[in-house]
């Protein structure tokens, strides 16, 4: 079975934030869908969450984004690397080239906000395995930088 490890921020200040936003957003970027595929349950402020905390407010859940993986490399050395295209490229990007996902958490977050002047951020993947071939030191989820965004 793979490490299925969690990922958790730094602590978030939310002292600018305020209440009064009509939606709030948690951005992930640079997501690596390259490994298996996996749900990512966002938690906030519950960095000891793992695969069996329940999916409800008190626990900090936030919401969730999928990630329909690529099942590692298979190809010859180099076949997976993904190379950035030039800006006049018309082809799409890479088919691994790290993704953008979003979860709407508005919810969530102002529950944050009540809380106290500071969140983390807490992902804990759920890995959907359905045969053997997952790698047993494939560690999840990846991603390069996490943000908060409102809308007023």
């Amino acid at each position: 079975m793979p490490v299925a490890i969690r990922a958790t921020s730094p602590e978030i200040s939310l002292e600018d934030l305020g209440g009064d936003f009509i939606r709030a957003d948690i951005e992930f970027h640079g997501v690596d869908h390259s490994g298996s595929s996996y749900e990512g349950r966002v938690y906030l402020n519950n960095p000891d969450a793992d695969a069996g905390t329940d999916t409800t407010d008190e626990n900090g859940y936030a919401g969730s984004y999928f990630i329909f993986g690529h099942g590692g490399c298979y190809g010859d050395e180099g076949h997976c690397d993904v190379k950035p295209r030039g800006p006049y490229d018309p082809r799409p990007p890479h088919e691994l080239w790290p993704m953008r996902k979003v979860v709407i958490a508005t919810d969530a977050i102002r529950r944050a906000v009540e809380a106290g002047p500071t969140m983390t951020i807490t992902v804990v993947p759920i890995i959907g395995a359905t045969t053997d071939k997952v790698p047993e030191d494939e560690e999840l989820p990846k991603f390069e930088a996490v943000s908060v965004l409102t809308y007023q």
